[in-house]
């Protein structure tokens, strides 16, 4: 009967977790941050490789940061994902465009 408690209280307790927390996985580890509506979705989102397009599919999540203490979680992406975009820019102009020099 004890077992059955103790599975009883733990399920409960993630199921707590689920609906009031969404937890991010980011650059400096997981965090919890609090739901603006409580549900079951986006229970777990793993934000290290977002971009533009994955912030606009997961727009409540980002409210959420936003509305918490932890914003550094989207700044860090933005950084992230701008210096990519830069590095690809460059790539593009310098890398294989260039003319070989003959001689």
């Amino acid at each position: 009967m004890s077992k059955f408690l103790a599975g009883m209280f733990c399920g409960a307790l993630l199921l707590f977790v689920a609906m009031h927390y969404h937890v991010v996985h980011g650059n400096n580890g997981v965090v919890l941050v609090p739901k603006i509506s409580n549900n079951l979705s986006n229970v777990y989102t793993d934000i290290r490789d977002f971009d533009l397009n994955d912030w606009r599919q997961h727009k409540s999540l980002a409210a959420a940061i936003m509305q918490s203490s932890q914003s550094q979680l989207l700044e860090d992406s933005a950084y992230r994902n701008f210096g990519q975009s830069m590095r690809q820019a460059v790539d593009h102009l310098f890398g294989d465009g260039l003319p070989a020099n003959e001689g």
